[in-house]
């Protein structure tokens, strides 16, 4: 799928692809010149392509492109035309650009009228409140916020040469109660973004069939930290809308109550990684930057983090996972103990 998306965007750089095109439904589209870094519009060298400032792509002048497939759009900054495995690491450096470590992207794009945003993955800085945002601004337009960070030792990031380094996942949705739709749900990693790809259906609860378990979770996958001793973090930027669906689907899980997964492993507490991040702990908290229904007003969200240093392939999850597919809500928070070490041991 990666390898896909990185040849249509060398594609578009090599031929500097100029004409307008119709946005069929699954595909999504950047505009440059609707963009901005640190408050400094880009340049728009192509439908879709722009650069920081008029010139060559290099790197002091990175290249911003994406493609896809099926739904799903990946959009990088490059300081060279990418090969069909997609960017080096090498071509991921923006540590010698204007888009260095801290720098606050608003980035703008469209998409098909009857697209929704299921979920965005970034590699970004979500260690402050109003890093990170996404929010709809009409039917075919939307905008996500981000700041950029420099990226921890990961499997491709190793060793760890990079200073600053963004990319993004959209996952598109044109169903608004399929269980696929996580309502906009953002995920942050300090990782680099080619080590993240969305869940296969099949590893979720509310899709496996026929099912191992039963429950409700969004998630995402994550390549593994190198073992010589590199720590992630992942955080989740959940919608109070994507908890409601879940009880709608008959799983007993709030914003409160929701936990945190890592290969249907649960984690419990900060010791294991697992940290719930509003204030208070109860209540979804209104933010600016998340409009991801669309109606002009600040989203409640529910924001949580997880870290950790040993992760092979990992799909990392944020919900409630039961052993009973048959009655998700029947179990007593005792029992996910017994659950925890029999998946252990497996």
């Amino acid at each position: 799928m990666i390898r896909t998306a990185f040849h249509f965007t060398c594609l578009s750089l090599a031929f500097i692809l100029t004409a307008a095109h119709a946005q069929n439904p699954g595909s999504i589209t950047w505009d440059p010149k609707g963009s901005t870094h640190d408050g400094k519009p880009f340049v728009e060298v192509a439908d879709g392509v722009g650069l920081t400032k008029l010139g060559l792509p290099g790197s002091s002048n990175p290249a911003g492109a994406g493609g896809g497939s099926s739904g799903v759009y990946l959009f990088g900054f490059a300081s060279a035309v990418p090969g069909a495995d997609g960017p080096t690491i090498q071509q991921m450096e923006l540590g010698g650009s204007d888009l260095k470590a801290g720098t606050r992207l608003v980035l703008e794009f469209t998409k098909a009228e009857e697209d929704l945003i299921s979920f965005v993955a970034m590699m970004a800085d979500a260690s402050e409140p109003g890093n990170i945002g996404v929010r709809v601004l009409s039917p075919t337009r939307f905008q996500i916020t981000a700041t950029i960070v420099d990226p921890v030792l990961s499997e491709s990031n190793n060793p760890d040469n990079l200073e600053a380094a963004f990319g993004l996942i959209v996952q598109a949705s044109q169903g608004a109660t399929e269980l696929f739709n996580f309502r906009g749900t953002t995920f942050v990693t300090d990782m680099v973004w080619t080590d993240l790809e969305p869940l296969a259906l099949n590893e979720l609860p509310q899709l496996s069939d026929p099912a191992d378990f039963g429950g409700f979770t969004t998630g995402l996958a994550a390549k593994g930290v190198s073992a010589s001793g590199g720590t992630a973090s992942f955080s989740a930027f959940i919608p109070e809308a994507l908890f409601v669906a879940a009880r709608e689907y008959g799983v007993d899980v709030t914003g409160e109550n929701c936990l945190g997964y890592r290969s249907y492993v649960e984690l419990t507490g900060s010791e294991d990684g697992f940290h719930k991040l509003n204030v208070p702990a109860d209540q979804p908290q209104p933010a600016p930057t998340f409009d991801v229904d669309g109606d002009g007003e600040a989203d409640p969200m529910w924001s949580y983090r997880i870290t950790n240093s040993q992760w092979s392939r990992q799909a990392l999850m944020f919900g409630k996972i039961d052993s009973d597919p048959n009655s998700p809500t029947a179990i007593g928070q005792h029992t996910w103990g017994r659950l925890k070490e029999s998946l252990s041991g497996n």
